[in-house]
């Protein structure tokens, strides 16, 4: 339409809008989708929206924070991050392996800790039956 015609060699080198749309999205914008057509059917006009978070009218000190996408990661980044996540993963386990040890142990002092209690009562009420003896003697 309009704006790859007119606008966009005014400030680009070109006047193609797939390449200016790959660089928004290179950029974090995204399209906004009209509700009322799901997105699934195209505009009747040639009114395209992008919105980025940081891309707010007089919100000029947000800019800063609109950058460049990182690239692609290597493939031997990516094996030596999946190594990194294999070992994670079995950490992890060992880990729940030790909770559930641990959850069973504790589970186990609370019950010897009620007997314990219950014992404790008992000896009690022996002792103050004890006592009454005792003081009446």
């Amino acid at each position: 339409g309009r704006f790859a015609k007119e606008v966009l060699p005014k400030y680009f080198k070109h006047n193609n809008m797939a390449s200016f749309v790959r660089q928004l999205n290179m950029y974090g914008f995204r399209k906004v989708v009209n509700i009322e057509q799901s997105g699934l059917v195209k505009p009747e006009r040639d009114d395209t929206e992008f919105q980025h978070l940081y891309f707010l009218r007089g919100q000029e000190q947000l800019l800063e924070h609109i950058k460049r996408k990182v690239s692609v990661v290597k493939s031997e980044e990516t094996k030596v991050r999946q190594e990194d996540v294999s070992k994670l993963l079995y950490d992890m386990q060992l880990m729940r392996g030790h909770q559930e040890s641990m959850d069973c142990r504790l589970k186990d002092m609370k019950h010897q800790n009620e007997v314990l209690w219950r014992e404790v009562v008992s000896l009690r009420q022996k002792h103050t039956q004890q006592q009454k003896v005792i003081n009446k003697l």
